[in-house]
């Protein structure tokens, strides 16, 4: 829709500029939690790390095509392509931020606090590339995208499946701030997956580009990641539930 800023690409800089903000959250969720500097340190970094180079080679992988070599050609990135940056950030987070600190239930609870705003810069700028784009569709807030656009059908209104994952992680924060409120502390990367597993399998429902997916059977392969994860992770939740106090 806005493919480039400039002589630079639109989605290079959004993409960039959550990798920024991803360090400014965490950084003042860290003192917020009464983390030290080095852990907000190394969630950011394995953020940086989990969104280029985790989500690029989990593409290549995806598509038959791994080569390590090639993450440090410049031509291999100009080629785009980015798949499972937030797995990918997740798992490489989640051993550091054990390790670095005594209060390891609040280092995860920073592993997904810091995640619903730089995602939603993520996803703002598939939507300014036309990459994840949604089906046809007649709805009043349809978006239709010029012949610039780098992937989506030109002309074609279609269901804004971007804006729909910025607005799940909208409804994040406020479970967030709901949840820091109760018991739930040590909790908050299982809600984070439980939520957004269960949203993401829905808006792929919309998805235009689903025929580029592997499939399994009749669901995608990233429905059923996340349909798999949303599913433990709900489960680990049941016991971690607060205790009723009892009545007196």
């Amino acid at each position: 829709m806005w493919p480039r800023i400039g002589s630079l690409p639109t989605y290079g800089v959004l993409y960039f500029l959550g990798t920024v903000a991803h360090f400014f959250v965490s950084r003042s969720t860290a003192r917020r939690l009464g983390l030290r500097r080095r852990v907000w340190i190394a969630v950011s970094v394995c953020y940086f790390l989990g969104m280029f180079f985790g989500a690029k080679l989990l593409y290549d992988i995806r598509h038959g095509q791994a080569d390590l070599a090639a993450l440090f050609r410049k031509s291999h990135w100009d080629a785009g392509g980015l798949w499972g940056g937030l797995p990918a950030y997740f798992v490489l987070a989640g051993p550091p931020a054990l390790l670095l600190s005594r209060r390891r239930r609040s280092a995860l609870d920073l592993v997904a606090l810091s995640t619903p705003v730089p995602w939603m810069f993520a996803k703002l700028a598939c939507f300014t590339n036309g990459c994840c784009y949604g089906r046809a569709c007649s709805l009043p807030w349809a978006v239709t995208y010029p012949e610039a656009a780098r992937n989506a059908p030109a002309g074609v209104p279609l269901h804004p499946t971007q804006i729909y994952e910025m607005a799940v992680m909208i409804a994040m924060l406020a479970i967030f701030a709901a949840l820091r409120r109760g018991r739930w502390r040590g909790t908050m990367l299982l809600w984070f997956v439980g939520v957004y597993g269960l949203a993401r399998a829905g808006t792929d429902l919309l998805r235009g580009d689903a025929d580029r997916y592997l499939h399994v059977g009749p669901v995608t392969l990233t429905q059923l990641i996340c349909l798999a994860a949303a599913t433990a992770a709900l489960l680990l939740l049941i016991p971690c539930r607060p205790r009723q106090a009892a009545d007196t």
